[in-house]
Parts: structure tokens; C-alpha cells; sequence
């Protein structure tokens, strides 16, 4: 069982990864056949790591069985897995072949009796933003300090009874010098509030400089 180890850092670098070759050569599959996904990590077996990913909106679960193991990861934590189906098989369970695991920010959907005026809410550079079951996911760039920030997805407390709950994208660089952009992955339970009978859709609020004439993103249950 091979064993991989866990990157611990929050903002990711892009990867370039330079193959040099001739015609007569082949590629390793690594560099050229493969998925990027946020998933979870439900723990080791003794085969290796074990990962849940669920596709876009209510799409069901599929158990990853690896080989590696995975250092420096908890239970649950979220994860940017790089990574191909060891076959074609279509199943609720697949094997899987892994090339890279990266820490991204994982945490639960929070909540503030403070007024959203209030909340600090530095610029991010919107890629994608997106729903898996319980999880709102972002890929985003935001400005580079070299040390840490707060980043977390807020719930508006007050509005936590209507059928819309507005949620803020937190975003403090606490007081730190920022230099380039760079790209940032998170991952946020929002489970306790979508399984609410009163709930019908979650508006999100982002201070994005991509689309700055869009001031939300509704995700409807």
C-alpha cells in the first residue's frame, strides 16, 4: 500500500507539470487521464483510503476505494482528490487509482447576529461555485499573505426562519500585506440548514470582482 502524503495548506498553487518526450514514448496516465474532485474522506480500511464523492445537486454518493494512505487528514475533513476509476465499471462503489490529495478548507455553514454591512469581506476572484448534497463548494483566487485569514461562510441569523437564508462569503486578510492571486478551494456543510422544513433556498453573497454586477447566487432545495 503506497503511501501519500497529505498536503496541509489551504490555498492551492497551480500545478505545471512539464513532460518532456519523443513520439516513440508514452505518457504516464497520471499526467493526462484523471478527475479533479472536492470529496470526503470517511477514513482508512485495510485496503487504504476511502472517499465519498456525491455529484452535482442531489445526485447520489459514490464510495472511492484506494490504496494509498493518507496522512494528516480527518475523518470527514473535505478534499481536492486528484484521481481515475481503476475500471469501468458503473457502481455505487469504485476503485480508484489516486494522484494527489490536497487540503482545501473545510468547515460548517456558520451564523451572525451581526449586520452583513459589518462583516469583512476582502475581494475573491469567483472560478465556480457550485452544490454537491449538503456542501456549497467555491473555487475561487484570492490575494496571497503567506499567513492565515479568516474564510468562512456566514448565515445572517435573522433570516434564518424565512424560506430564504442569506449567506455571506468572510473574507479577512487581518490587517496582512496581499500580493498576487492565488487559487483557494472550500468546501461548506450547510446540511443542518438544507434539511429544514422551512427552507426553501440559500443566497449566497459574494464580494467578487469576475462578475461584480452579480451581487448573489440562489441555490433553490
Amino acid at each position: 500500500m503506497k503511501r501519500l502524503h497529505h498536503l496541509p495548506i489551504l490555498l492551492l498553487a497551480a500545478l505545471l507539470a512539464v513532460v518532456s518526450c519523443d513520439m516513440q514514448e508514452d505518457i504516464d496516465r497520471a499526467y493526462t487521464d484523471y478527475r479533479y474532485d472536492i470529496v470526503t474522506y470517511l477514513g482508512q480500511n485495510d485496503r487504504g483510503a476511502v472517499f465519498e464523492y456525491v455529484g452535482h445537486g442531489d445526485s447520489a454518493s459514490v464510495k472511492l476505494q484506494s490504496n494509498v494512505t493518507v496522512s494528516d487528514v480527518k475523518t470527514h475533513q473535505r478534499v481536492l482528490l486528484r484521481y481515475d476509476f481503476a475500471d469501468n465499471r458503473a457502481s455505487d462503489s469504485r476503485d480508484i487509482k489516486v494522484y494527489g490529495c490536497s487540503a482545501i478548507i473545510s468547515d460548517s455553514l456558520r451564523q451572525t447576529q451581526a449586520s452583513p454591512d459589518s462583516l469583512p469581506r476582502q475581494a475573491v476572484k469567483l472560478r465556480s461555485l457550485w452544490r454537491t448534497g449538503e456542501f456549497i463548494n467555491l473555487h475561487c483566487q484570492v490575494e496571497f499573505t503567506g499567513k492565515s485569514r479568516t474564510f468562512m461562510l456566514v448565515a445572517d441569523a435573522t433570516t434564518l426562519a424565512s424560506d430564504t437564508v442569506h449567506c455571506y462569503l468572510v473574507h479577512d486578510l487581518r490587517g496582512e500585506h496581499a500580493s498576487f492571486w492565488r487559487d483557494c478551494y472550500a468546501s461548506f456543510n450547510v446540511g443542518a440548514l438544507w434539511r429544514k422544513d422551512t427552507f426553501r433556498c440559500l443566497r449566497v453573497h459574494l464580494n467578487d470582482v469576475t462578475f461584480p454586477d452579480t451581487e448573489h447566487y440562489d441555490f433553490t432545495k
